[in-house]
């Protein structure tokens, strides 16, 4: 009987949990209402970190970024592309580079200021670099 009971109220702990959470945020369905700037804000607080620590390739980064945000994104730099609606490149928005004329390969954040957080290969770690230094602009998305 004193497992039943055990069961049972784990399981009305468990659910309560579940219902407190709440269901996980997507941007515009869920009215994700940060500014560019808290997306700016947050994402310089990785510059320094290196390229791959804690999964931080350039989408992985971006992931990242959102997600202490509260929005969800896709894993990869096209499905993330595909995940907003088109921009201007505005504080907090995603950028899209094809480096290599194979599609979109490179993903970061646009500060509006005409620069760029992201994570590089090239660099070694999460940098901020001019959006001109970055071969292949393809185009920006407003992913909040």
């Amino acid at each position: 009987m004193r497992q039943l009971a055990a069961t049972l109220l784990s399981c009305a702990v468990f659910s309560a949990a579940l219902l407190l959470a709440g269901p996980p945020s997507e941007a515009h369905a869920q009215g994700y209402d940060a500014s560019g700037q808290a997306v700016v804000d947050d994402a310089r607080s990785y510059v320094g970190t290196a390229y791959g620590a804690y999964g931080l390739d350039c989408s992985g980064f971006t992931s990242a970024v959102f997600a202490d945000l509260g929005v969800s994104l896709p894993d990869s730099p096209g499905a993330q592309y595909a995940y907003g609606t088109p921009s201007n490149a505005k504080a907090g928005d995603l950028v899209f580079f094809d480096e290599h004329g194979y599609g979109i390969s490179h993903v970061g954040i646009a500060t509006g200021d005409g620069t760029v957080i992201h994570s590089s290969t090239y660099h070694g770690a999460v940098v901020e670099t001019p959006i001109e230094y970055i071969p292949g602009y393809v185009g920006a998305v407003d992913a909040y």
